[in-house]
């Protein structure tokens, strides 16, 4: 066996072993981003040689026009001459790199960019710092202490993959999901479960869940939402989050998925993606209480046709060969059409409250 796997393993096992079952957010925090073998810090996951794939990697089209949309609201904020550019969880840097290669037509705003990507992995970070070498970038581990001035946020698929608790109904009273292992008597157990333990999470109180039903909490997203929100108030500025995710928190939603493909998340722990549904009620919630704006959830399809995706489409496919046309057309039904991503991903844009409307969101 690896002993990366080992390792992680390892330490889940010794955790619970020691101090009992673990909550889920614990869970996914160890085997996500352990310092030394988290999932995230050691893999490149993303790409067909990877786990999964997001939508900069499918088409060029999806950076371009969030290129579009930070060119317009910098415009709309008055064209500050310093203004901070921040994507959380920037992967590969194919949406960086696609946003600055559209932005540079932009007169003035790349003379005026600040830009910082928050980034726990270093092996993404070389990435990232191969596909961005001609732009002056900064890099953070943690979304603190940035620069007080016009900010505009860049967040997609980042907030699915944050710990979450869970807590289920149960003989009317309220049952945290908790992490441990199987067969406990055994000196040696190995194979990790889930348990539902009494707790008096006060959050909960007011909660009028039905019997049996599971609701999600991360507060780890609060606490991020809060911080940006209020910098946001407080510099100007907006922020764009676009993931899977629904209005509410109520509902099982953990998933893993290695290798493109769906399975168990209490196996082979740090070896595969971890992530839930956002809960963008939640995120609207706290965002609304620094005072900020909030429009109405959109999704990721008509978000995209209203920038223009289908006519710069059409533009792009003049000249392709049948094989990349097919292609072509192929990533535009991906990112747009209902039965696929075009439904499932939403968009949640957040502004300052004298900022101007958000295009695509609200006008």
């Amino acid at each position: 066996m690896n002993n990366k796997i080992e390792g992680i393993e390892e330490i889940l096992r010794k955790e619970i072993l020691c101090h009992g079952a673990i909550s889920l957010a614990d869970y996914m925090k160890i085997c996500l981003t352990h310092h030394k073998h988290g999932y995230y810090i050691r893999n490149n996951p993303i790409g067909v040689t990877g786990d999964f794939t997001t939508s900069p990697e499918i088409s060029q089209m999806f950076g371009e026009l969030i290129g579009l949309w930070i060119g317009q609201t910098w415009i709309d904020h008055g064209k500050p001459r310093k203004f901070s550019l921040v994507e959380l969880g920037p992967g590969n840097g194919t949406l960086m790199a696609d946003i600055l290669r559209v932005t540079k037509r932009v007169e003035g705003l790349h003379s005026a960019l600040d830009i910082t990507l928050i980034e726990i992995s270093p092996s993404l970070q070389e990435v990232q710092k191969e596909i961005l070498k001609d732009f002056p970038v900064k890099w953070k581990a943690k979304i603190e202490n940035l620069p007080k001035q016009t900010t505009i946020v860049i967040a997609n698929e980042f907030f699915d993959a944050l710990p979450i608790k869970q807590y289920r109904r149960k003989s009317g009273q309220w049952m945290e999901v908790m992490v441990t292992l199987k067969d406990l008597k055994n000196l040696t157990p190995k194979e990790f479960c889930f348990q539902l333990m009494k707790t008096d999470e006060r959050i909960l109180a007011d909660l009028n869940i039905q019997e049996g039903c599971t609701v999600e909490i991360s507060t780890v997203m609060r606490d991020i939402i809060y911080y940006l929100s209020n910098h946001i108030q407080e510099n100007s500025g907006a922020a764009l989050i676009i993931d899977y995710g629904k209005e509410g928190n109520v509902g099982n939603t953990l998933q893993a998925v290695s290798q493109h493909m769906y399975s168990n998340p209490l196996t082979s722990p740090g070896q595969k993606d971890l992530t839930s549904f956002v809960d963008f009620k939640a995120i609207k919630t706290f965002a609304e209480e620094t005072g900020a704006v909030v429009p109405n959830l959109t999704n990721q399809g008509d978000f995209l046709r209203s920038l223009g995706i289908e006519q710069r489409a059409e533009k792009l496919s003049q000249g392709l060969t049948s094989s990349a046309l097919k292609l072509h057309k192929s990533g535009l039904a991906r990112l747009i059409n209902k039965d696929a991503m075009g439904n499932l991903f939403k968009v949640l844009g957040i502004r300052n409250e004298n900022s101007p409307p958000l295009i695509g969101l609200e006008i």
